[in-house]
């Protein structure tokens, strides 16, 4: 029987121990490890941040990222919230305050759970994994389903919905797509950096950010690489080819890349077209 680091069992993805977890694109393990994580999502959205849920997920059949043995994700035993905003290997991507929450619902907890801010090596501020064994679980289930920890919410607060224009304008209603920026488009980025936690009034320097805490698979670092490049809002050359980068790892609600052209830092029209296309994906207006 194949084990992850843990010592979890590893599930196959039709295994009826699985069972969707409401604040996650995803599934986790049943019984008492799902009242735990969902104890943990109920907190993490409440006193950390947000959870985006098309940004966060649980259960998959993988080995852990450069290595060969099985990741808790294999046994449903791990989530990861938010990952975009806090990708592999990078540290600090949640303020004083967040890893202060988040290591009183980790007490609380009672060592139950674990986070990938922790590693001693590479960091995984989006991952928590269950830990301890079956007892330790049970134990510290019991206490949740007794209400010595604050009880388990059965449903997320409802995800507020887009604001709506009442000329039918973006998020409502998709971009028209053009060939160069517009009033709406632009506005458009604003507001979609706003709702993921960038609140700079440089959107260059929003973009940067944001684009800087996403890993590119091709270095392991940052689409925009703070290790070489500054965050000065200046979004130019370097700036573009990290979003052209982006926009080419991401598919379109209709399966198709956004972006097919190279990562030559020019923000013509091709790397616009792709632009609006990421705007007007179904999850960034928050449309089902």
């Amino acid at each position: 029987m194949a084990l992850t680091r843990l010592g979890w069992d590893v599930l196959e993805p039709s295994s009826n121990r699985l069972k969707s977890l409401p604040w996650i694109t995803g599934k986790v393990r049943s019984g008492d490890a799902y009242t735990i994580l969902n104890e943990l999502g109920r907190r993490f959205n409440s006193e950390v941040e947000k959870i985006r849920k098309d940004w966060s997920w649980g259960y998959a059949k993988r080995p852990v990222r450069g290595a060969s043995v099985a990741s808790e994700h294999s046994a449903g035993t791990a989530v990861d919230f938010n990952a975009p905003a806090h990708g592999l290997g990078l540290s600090g991507t949640f303020s004083g305050a967040q890893v202060r929450s988040i290591r009183r619902i980790l007490a609380d907890l009672d060592g139950a759970v674990r986070w990938g801010g922790d590693y001693a090596g590479r960091k995984d501020e989006m991952h928590f994994e269950l830990q301890g064994g079956v007892k330790k679980l049970a134990s510290v289930a019991a206490k949740i389903n007794g209400g010595t920890i604050t009880p388990v919410a059965s449903k997320p607060k409802p995800k507020p919905k887009p604001t709506k224009d009442k000329s039918g304008a973006w998020p409502e209603k998709p971009l028209k797509v053009t060939d160069k920026h517009t009033v709406q488009s632009d506005a458009a980025w604003r507001e979609l950096m706003k709702a993921i936690g960038y609140k700079d009034k440089d959107l260059g320097l929003a973009l940067q950010k944001w684009l800087s805490k996403l890993e590119d698979p091709r270095t392991g670092r940052g689409y925009y690489d703070t290790k070489r490049f500054k965050l000065d809002g200046d979004f130019s050359n370097e700036s573009i080819k990290a979003l052209q980068r982006k926009l080419y790892d991401t598919k379109g609600d209709d399966g198709k890349r956004l972006y097919n052209g190279k990562a030559d830092g020019k923000r013509q029209a091709m790397t616009v077209n792709a632009e609006i296309g990421y705007l007007n994906l179904k999850a960034n207006r928050g449309v089902k």
